[in-house]
């Protein structure tokens, strides 16, 4: 299963490898290949600190409930666009998702590496790490508060451990689904800046591909329902688009002070 300590951890050692490279001005032009975003401190160890605090909030599952209706809930409460799906559960498709999951997110930004050399590229898997970082970060503290019964619970098939835990509760929305396609939209966003238009369109299709099949399997799994996998896909593409966006605008802030005015004036090229 995807686990957002491993992913934090992992994101802040490449960080820190993406920060230092990209310390001295000459250095993201020390070779030809010149990466298609440029870190800065003041965008991106906010991000990552943000991004991190939030999403290590999956550590304190165990500190909370399992849904009230627990172990066995009544479809009747589902939605009808969703019910259909109520008591699905498959542990073969759990494993098929997680296993796609992680494919994808490791094999979509390397499309990066591939393009760029592993050393210009570091720059640019960073953001596209903060993309799902920033999926992650949303999606864990809105899964505890929401608290919607997963699929499985509305069925016997599912053994009582997958049914009576507190992450049984934690249904929406579809956080595998949205780190798979903010990477590969980010990704697709590096790729056409760097002006590789036809291998962006391969990757774009690769990695929806490959976020479908995530949503099937965790619909079959019974981990999630199909509104769960929608909004997933477009918390996903929010955060795919925006945050390598923030990477190419040249913001600066400023204090006003005058004898009638006061404020902060922020400026820059959009």
């Amino acid at each position: 299963m995807f686990q957002p300590r491993s992913f934090v951890a992992a994101l802040t050692a490449l960080a820190a490898v993406a920060l230092v490279e990209t310390a001295s001005p000459l250095a993201a032009y020390a070779s030809e290949a010149r990466p298609a975003y440029q870190l800065s401190l003041d965008l991106d160890v906010p991000m990552l600190l943000l991004g991190g605090s939030l999403s290590v909030s999956y550590l304190l599952m165990s500190e909370t409930d399992a849904p009230g209706c627990a172990p066995r809930c009544n479809r009747a409460n589902v939605n009808p666009f969703d019910r259909p799906f109520a008591g699905y559960y498959s542990a073969r498709w759990q494993t098929a998702g997680d296993l796609t999951t992680a494919a994808v997110l490791v094999l979509v930004p390397a499309a990066l590496i591939f393009e760029e050399g592993a050393r210009s590229a570091w720059t640019d898997v960073l953001v596209v790490g903060e993309s799902v970082l920033m999926t992650v970060a949303v999606q864990a503290p809105v899964s505890y508060a929401v608290g919607r019964p997963r699929p499985r619970l509305y069925g016997d098939s599912a053994p009582l451990s997958e049914r009576e835990g507190a992450n049984a509760g934690r249904s929406f929305f579809s956080g595998h689904v949205a780190n798979c396609v903010a990477a590969s939209i980010a990704t697709t966003r590096a790729l056409r800046r760097l002006g590789r238009s036809g291998l962006a369109r391969t990757t774009l299709a690769v990695g929806l591909a490959g976020s479908a099949l995530v949503g099937l399997a965790r619909v079959e799994a019974g981990s999630h329902f199909p509104s769960d996998v929608l909004v997933g896909a477009a918390v996903g593409t929010s955060f795919g688009l925006a945050v390598p966006a923030l990477h190419t605008l040249d913001l600066q802030a400023m204090p006003l002070a005058g004898p009638q005015t006061s404020g902060l004036a922020v400026t820059g090229a959009f």
